[in-house]
């Protein structure tokens, strides 16, 4: 979000993985940030757990699939306030308690009260070093890999012999693991065993030399 209190409250009510924390959160008050399919997939988790979620989606309405909107609007412990703005993140004894909240429509800014926070706005992977050098990324930055290659329609030279690996990216012996690459979970656990599928194709790789 990159707005105040946010890094101050990491871990002591401002979250990112719903399946990771929301179970701390049972019988608790949270928000969740973001209008897409992240957000709403996960607030309809969490509200497994917490008495109450609300929603704070930026625009006029979700950029989620139909089916889940349908969904979410239709919960009777999720609300949803669009057209909202996150300001700032205020807490006390080093825990979460407010949000302080801007209604794009009114001007008018309140705190919200909260246990805890998800935020679901979305990533931009750290590979601006690989462009224009022959590594092919998606429009939002991600690094196309094995089977997704092809997929995308792009004209892929130095695979003549053979197909890319798995996590080959476009260019041959280069490879990619975990959160930057197109299609990752974006959970820890994967991309360790990413990281370790990786290694063993370019042993492969190496013996093909």
């Amino acid at each position: 979000l990159g707005v105040p209190g946010e890094t101050d409250y990491l871990g002591a009510g401002v979250h990112f993985c719903a399946t990771c924390d929301g179970p701390l959160y049972r019988g608790k008050r949270v928000a969740v940030i973001g209008g897409g399919n992240s957000a709403t997939e996960e607030s309809l988790f969490l509200a497994k757990f917490a008495d109450h979620v609300t929603i704070l989606v930026r625009g006029e309405e979700f950029r989620a699939t139909r089916l889940i909107q349908d969904e979410v609007f239709k919960h009777p412990k999720i609300e949803i306030r669009f057209q909202t703005q996150v300001k700032a993140l205020l807490g006390s004894n080093s825990r979460l308690t407010h949000l302080k909240i801007l209604d794009a429509r009114t001007g008018r800014e309140e705190n919200l009260e909260v246990d805890g926070v998800f935020v679901f706005i979305g990533l931009i992977p750290n590979t601006r070093f690989l462009e224009g050098g022959g590594v092919l990324l998606d429009r939002w930055g991600f690094i196309l890999t094995g089977y997704d290659l092809p997929e995308q329609g792009r004209q892929i030279t130095g695979y003549k012999m053979r197909a890319p690996y798995m996590l080959e990216t476009s260019l041959p012996g280069v490879f990619a693991a975990g959160d930057v690459r197109m299609g990752s979970t974006k959970q820890v656990v994967s991309a360790a065993g990413e990281g370790a599928a990786a290694a063993l194709a370019i042993r492969e790789y190496l013996k093909r030399l």
